[in-house]
C-alpha cells in the first residue's frame, strides 16, 4: 500500500529519472563511457521499484524517458554533438536512444523485478545484462557486416575525433604538455585500445554498477524492507561457478592464436571475466573484515587503499578470486543450497 511518504518519494525519483534522461540523451554516445550514469540510474530505478512496486515504477520509468525525449526534441536536439554529427532522428540517433533506454533503465528495472521474484543477485544481474547486450551486439555485428563497414577505419576515426576533443580541453585548462604531438599520438593510441575494449567495458560498467547499487541500498535500508532482505543471501559468501574459469581460459587461447583485431575478442573476454573475479575477491576481503570485526573506518580505509594503489593490489584481488576455486578461503560448503 502506498503511503503519502512513498508517493512523495516516487514523484521525486521520477523527477530524477527525467533529469538523468535529459543529461544522458544530451551526452549521446559519451554517456556510455561515464560510469556515474550507470550508478545514478541504477540507484534511482532500484529504489523506485522497491518503493512503488512493479506497475507504478514501470510507468514512471517509461514516462520519465518519454518526457525527456519530447523535451529535448523540441528544444534544439539537432545541435547535440554527442552523436558524431549523424542525422537527427536518423538510424544512428534512434539506435543510441534505444540502447540508453535498455542499458540505463531496462536493466536495473528487470534486475529489480527478478529480485522481487526471489532470484539470487547473480542471476538477477546476468540474465538482463547478457540478454540485452547480446541482442545489441548481434544487431551491431549484422549491421556492420551487411554494410561492409571498415571497423579499423571507424576506430581510427573515432579515436582521432576524441583526441581532438581531449586536446582542446587540455588547452583550455592550460595543460600544454598534453597538447604536444608526442602526447597526442599516445592519447590517440590509448583511445584506440579503449574503443576496441569497449564491448566488455560497457558490460562491466552495467553489471558492476547494479551490484554496487544493490549492496549500497541494502546497507542503508531498514531490516524490515522485504525487497532487500527477503532473500536470505549472504553476499560475502558469493562465489562464481567453477565452470566460469573456462571463460578466461578461452579468452587467453583466442588472444594468443588470433591475429589483428581478432585478438581483442580474447582481450574483451579476459577483461570481462576479470571483473567477475574482482568482485569475488572483494567479497573474500569483506568476509574477513567481518570475521575479524574490523571497524567501519578501517574497512573504508582498506577499500580506499585497494583502489588508490589499483594496479598491483587489484591484480592480487582478482587472482585471489580465481584461486578461491581451489583453496576455498572462506571454507564455503558448496553443497549448501543458499550458497
Amino acid at each position: 500500500m502506498l503511503t503519502s511518504k512513498k508517493i512523495i518519494l516516487t514523484i521525486l525519483l521520477s523527477i530524477l529519472l527525467f533529469l538523468f534522461t535529459l543529461n544522458s540523451i544530451n551526452e549521446g554516445v559519451y554517456s556510455f563511457i561515464n560510469p556515474f550514469f550507470y550508478l545514478y540510474y541504477g540507484i534511482t530505478v532500484i529504489l523506485l521499484f522497491s518503493t512503488a512496486g512493479l506497475l507504478l515504477s514501470a510507468a514512471a520509468v517509461f514516462l520519465s524517458f518519454a518526457a525527456g525525449i519530447f523535451f529535448l526534441i523540441y528544444s534544439g536536439a539537432d545541435a547535440f554533438n554527442g552523436y558524431f554529427n549523424h542525422a537527427f532522428l536518423g538510424i544512428f540517433f534512434i539506435f543510441i536512444i534505444l540502447i540508453q533506454f535498455f542499458v540505463f533503465l531496462a536493466i536495473p528495472f528487470l534486475f529489480s523485478f527478478l529480485i522481487s521474484k526471489g532470484y539470487t543477485i547473480a542471476k538477477s544481474i546476468y540474465i538482463p545484462v547478457l540478454t540485452i547486450f547480446i541482442a545489441f551486439y548481434s544487431i551491431a555485428a549484422i549491421y556492420i557486416y551487411n554494410h561492409g563497414i571498415n571497423l579499423i577505419g571507424s576506430v581510427d576515426f573515432f579515436s582521432v575525433l576524441l583526441t581532438k576533443k581531449l586536446v582542446h580541453t587540455y588547452a583550455r585548462m592550460g595543460m600544454t604538455y598534453f597538447t604536444t604531438a608526442k602526447m597526442q599520438a599516445l592519447i590517440s593510441k590509448t583511445l584506440k585500445v579503449i574503443l576496441l575494449l569497449l564491448p566488455s567495458i560497457l558490460i562491466i560498467f552495467s553489471w558492476m554498477s547494479i551490484w554496487i547499487c544493490f549492496v549500497f541500498l541494502k546497507k542503508i535500508s531498514r531490516k524490515t524492507n522485504l525487497f532487500f532482505y527477503g532473500l536470505k543471501e549472504n553476499l560475502t559468501l558469493w562465489r562464481s561457478s567453477d565452470y566460469f574459469l573456462l571463460l578466461p581460459i578461452a579468452g587467453i587461447i583466442i588472444s594468443i592464436f588470433s591475429v589483428g583485431i581478432f585478438k581483442f575478442i580474447g582481450y574483451n573476454i579476459i577483461l570481462l571475466a576479470s571483473s567477475v573475479y574482482l568482485i569475488q575477491g572483494l567479497t573474500i576481503v569483506s568476509y574477513f573484515f567481518g570475521k575479524f570485526n574490523i571497524n567501519v573506518f578501517l574497512r573504508i580505509l582498506g577499500y580506499a587503499v585497494i583502489f588508490v594503489f589499483s594496479n598491483p593490489i587489484i591484480i592480487f584481488i582478482i587472482l585471489t578470486g580465481i584461486f578461491d576455486m581451489w583453496f576455498n578461503f572462506r571454507k564455503i560448503d558448496t553443497n549448501k543450497k543458499e550458497v
